[in-house]
């Protein structure tokens, strides 16, 4: 099965295009015919067809080819997740072919997946929070999620925390001292090079959706935001009757 993954949760974007067996075995064979990470100052919005267009030209795979596409799903930057979301919806349509979602924070546990202590991804989500979770790691490449997708301060994260953990993601990156303040020994960070979620890895973790048949309704589905937009707690102050104070 060949499956396009696309990962634009972060401001790094990520697109993939991997060849797996789903036919039965619990860890089937994958192989990485093409990956291209990208960080510059253009919005996806402009970047992400191209890069899929490129992709497939550089390892010489008409889009007809493709069986499946896997999509990260957040949490992560709303504009972001919507791109990616419409992007693979549209893909999905116009190739008839099944769409599969990952949670970003599950990818982006995965670039340490054969650590042997509790793993932790942070993403910066603005406002002074981060979005964060807690997988069990057993030191062969397995990952058990332990906790759902949060939305909170640094430091309500380190309340949460009370073992040795390796923290991953560009939260680290913007609240690294308050974790190291608070956390002390028990903090282990991940090299900058493993900070943000990788199509590959989006991939891979999808496998297991494709295998059961439990794939997304593509008129239906929408990104895990985990935090409300700002439209939405708009609009409830105006159902309400509130106004916004004046800003400072």
């Amino acid at each position: 099965m060949l499956i396009l993954a696309v990962e634009t949760s972060t401001f790094t974007g990520s697109v993939a295009l991997v060849e797996a067996s789903v036919e039965g075995g619990v860890s089937p064979n994958l192989r990485v015919i093409g990956e291209t990470t990208l960080q510059v100052s253009e919005t996806h919005s402009s970047r992400l067809m191209p890069t899929i267009d490129r992709l497939l030209r550089e390892t010489s795979l008409p889009a007809q080819k493709i069986q499946g596409i896997a999509v990260g799903l957040g949490p992560g930057s709303f504009t972001g997740l919507r791109i990616a979301v419409s992007t693979v919806k549209g893909l999905g349509f116009a190739l008839r072919v099944p769409v599969a979602g990952v949670p970003t924070l599950d990818a982006l546990a995965n670039n340490i997946r054969y650590a042997s202590t509790q793993v932790c991804p942070v993403l910066d989500a603005r406002k002074k929070e981060v979005y964060a979770a807690l997988f069990r790691g057993d030191g062969e490449g397995h990952l058990k999620k332990i906790s759902e997708d949060w939305v909170l301060s640094p430091e309500e994260l380190c309340s949460r925390i009370s073992e040795t953990t390796v923290l991953v993601g560009n939260g680290t990156e913007v609240y690294g001292e308050i974790f190291k303040n608070r956390l002390g020994p028990q903090a282990l960070f991940a090299p900058p090079e493993l900070s943000f979620p990788r199509a590959v890895h989006v991939a891979r973790l999808s496998l297991p959706a494709f295998q059961r048949g439990e794939t997304l309704d593509l008129f239906a589905f929408t990104p895990i935001y985990v935090r409300r937009s700002e439209a939405e707690i708009h609009r409830e102050r105006k159902e309400r009757g509130e106004t916004s104070s004046p800003a400072s």
